[in-house]
């Protein structure tokens, strides 16, 4: 990975403290942002000189819990009463948008 996302937080004393969101325990302060990002990239370089990052397949599982309302999806798929109702609504609509 040639670019890492460093959070950096300036403290109430007024010093910074710089983070690697890619590793959070990879973390140090300075009393300037500059030095905390140079700090900060060195901590990185260091810990990345004994480590390997692979990438792993990881299976996603479907969803076992449907959304409750599911249930109730094309209960009136077949109810012609259903049909002419919507088909009011949607005149309504479109008699509305002319306005």
């Amino acid at each position: 990975m040639d670019n890492w996302n460093i959070l950096l937080e300036s403290t109430a004393d007024g010093s910074t403290v710089a983070t690697v969101l890619e590793i959070p325990d990879c973390q140090t302060t300075d009393e300037t942002k500059q030095g905390a990002v140079e700090k900060v990239q060195q901590l990185l370089q260091k810990r990345l000189a004994k480590a390997e990052i692979i990438k792993i397949p990881v299976p996603v599982q479907a969803s076992t819990s449907d959304h409750p309302l599911m249930k109730f999806a094309g209960i009136f798929k077949d109810d012609p009463d259903f049909m002419e109702i919507i088909k009011e609504i949607r005149a309504e609509r479109e008699q509305d948008s002319d306005i």
